[in-house]
């Protein structure tokens, strides 16, 4: 059997029923096209005998790769239906940390307005 890939594509909802069934009826093809090269239910003790069954056996794994994605993407679908839908959130939602820092440096410079604001006054002096 050669190598695999994975590959991710969409469909719409409304057509993944038909392409689950695609896939199932690919992989059903897969199985009856194994059986047709098995011939007859016989094996000969021989080199023969164990082509025969390495076949059938390569043909079986590749169907049961087959199977294993449509069972995939059914329980994909089924945990689609049944998890709640995702909570909204708030975008640019900032955190109490960010809002904090933010808060000091718009009193920080608030606090520099207001001093530069002032004429050039020398400290009084107590006595």
């Amino acid at each position: 059997m050669g190598q695999r890939v994975n590959i991710q594509y969409s469909v719409e909802l409304e057509d993944l029923e038909d392409e689950v069934n695609r896939l199932f009826e690919q992989a059903m093809r897969e199985l009856e096209r194994g059986l047709l090269v098995g011939g007859t239910p016989v094996v000969n003790l021989g080199t023969e005998g164990l082509d025969k069954i390495d076949s059938f056996r390569q043909n079986l794994a590749k169907v049961d790769i087959m199977l294993g994605d449509v069972q995939n993407i059914i329980e994909g679908y089924i945990r689609f239906k049944t998890k709640p839908p995702p909570d909204r959130e708030i975008p640019f939602q900032q955190t109490s940390d960010e809002l904090e820092v933010e808060q000091l440096e718009d009193q920080i410079t608030k606090f520099k307005e207001m001093f530069s604001a002032q004429p050039d006054q020398k400290p009084e002096e107590s006595n």
